[in-house]
This record gives structure tokens, C-alpha cells and sequence, in this order.
């Protein structure tokens, strides 16, 4: 079966729209205040190893968000985490993440070449530039792998997949919840001529999250993507460095 029937709706219990704008104030500032501190990170563990603090940054970053959401969601609301879509989907779905994450790829590349030359010939996305290390390291590699593609993707799918499109679909159609939630995560990249491909991104996620009734295919969908950037952005420094 290419496409697998559709789960049963489920909404989200108990959670309120100010449950979900404290925490991601609270994520925010605890954000702010984490990359303040991002020179004593890099005398910590390294300036090779954490990409001059940069990934235990990003460790950081990620962990807070899954303590918040435990405590100011889950313990405070009284629900679980499968309501909040760790729960199975048929196993064709998960057939389907990986056709699809491959698939973003060249969805994203086109809507960045429609779009980027509106902003300007000469622009660089930023986090390419964070993520670049000077040199090739399986060990600077794995460990923005494991961030990138691993915990990044968790922890965006739980908020805006496991908590703000549920939220929506209360109150609006398919289309409309994910095109709002959509524009929520594009804008969280804070990179402007990139928010069209992460509209895009955004929207198909939501689609993943509807129809799977789990939060597993979307994180499937989005860990790929990172993946196979994070893949070919190492490749290309790694034979520019004469090789791995």
C-alpha cells in the first residue's frame, strides 16, 4: 500500500494556547541566556570538538525544551507523551518519512532558488556558515550529526508537531493549522530569504503529523533532511581538505 489509511483523530487534552506560548517564552530566554555563554562552553570542552562551543550550545538547547515540556505539559496537565504523539503509526508510514525526507531535499533546493535571488545574489545561509568547522573530523562530524539530526528534530516536532498543530486543528482546518504552524517554524529559523523552503518543510511535516496520527514520521521526515545536509555539507569540507 503506497499510502496508508489515515489515523484516527486524536486531540490534544488539556493542553491551552497559553500552555504553549509560556513555554516557548520560557524556551526563549533560557536560549538567550545558554548562548551568553557559549565562550565558557568552548573553553569547557574545546574550541575543535564543540565548533567553538557551538554543539554543546545546541546540546543544551535542546535538552531544556524536553525538561519544559515534561514538566510545564505533561506533569502539569496530567497527560502522557504518546497524547502528545509518541505513540506507533502503521508501518507503512514509516516507509513513506523516508521517501519523503528524501524527497525535501530537492523540494527545499528548489524553493531556495526561486526564492533567494529576491534577497540578494550574495547571500550565505548562516547556519551553514556556524556549522562549518575549518577542517574534517569524524569526531566534530558524528557529534553535528547527533545535534542536527537527531535532537533538533525531536525537539522542533514536539513543539510545533506535538504541540501547536494539535492546538490549531481545534480551531481551523488542515490547511490553515499547518500553514500557521508551518510559518511559526520558518520564522524560528530567523533566516528571511529561507522562510518560503521552511514554509514548505513546515507543511509537509504538519501533513505527516495529521494523517500518521504520530509525532515518529514527521521526526523521520525532518531527522533525513538534517542528515543528508549535515552529510553533504562535511562531504564538500572534507574534499576540500584533500579528503576524509
Amino acid at each position: 500500500m503506497l499510502f496508508p489509511p489515515r489515523a484516527n483523530e486524536r486531540p490534544l487534552p488539556a493542553v491551552t494556547l497559553w500552555d504553549v506560548i509560556l513555554l516557548l517564552v520560557i524556551f526563549m530566554v533560557v536560549a538567550v541566556v545558554l548562548a551568553s555563554q557559549i565562550d565558557r562552553l568552548a573553553a569547557l570542552f574545546g574550541p575543535d570538538l564543540s565548533l567553538n562551543g557551538l554543539l554543546p550550545l545546541m546540546l543544551l538547547q535542546s535538552l531544556v525544551p524536553v525538561l519544559l515540556v515534561h514538566l510545564l505539559i505533561v506533569k502539569r496537565r496530567g497527560i502522557t507523551w504518546a497524547d502528545l504523539g509518541f505513540r506507533p503509526a502503521d508501518p507503512a508510514w514509516y516507509r513513506l518519512s523516508l521517501a519523503a525526507g528524501l524527497l525535501c531535499v530537492p523540494l527545499v533546493a528548489g524553493s531556495r532558488l526561486l526564492f533567494e535571488p529576491l534577497f540578494g545574489e550574495d547571500f550565505e545561509n548562516p547556519q551553514v556558515a556556524l556549522l562549518s568547522p575549518e577542517e574534517f573530523t569524524w569526531t566534530g562530524f558524528l557529534a553535528t550529526l547527533f545535534v542536527v539530526a537527531a535532537l533538533a528534530p525531536l525537539i522542533e516536532e514536539i513543539l510545533f508537531r506535538g504541540l501547536l498543530f494539535p492546538l490549531l486543528r481545534r480551531w481551523m482546518r488542515f490547511l490553515f493549522a499547518a500553514l500557521i504552524s508551518g510559518l511559526c517554524f520558518a520564522l524560528l529559523h530567523q533566516i528571511v530569504p529561507l522562510i518560503p523552503a521552511f514554509l514548505i518543510m513546515g507543511i509537509v511535516l504538519a501533513a505527516a503529523r495529521e494523517y500518521s496520527g504520530s509525532l515518529w514520521p514527521p521526526m523521520i521526515i525532518h531527522g533525513l533532511f538534517n542528515a543528508l545536509n549535515v552529510t553533504t555539507l562535511y562531504t564538500v569540507i572534507a574534499l576540500e581538505g584533500g579528503g576524509f
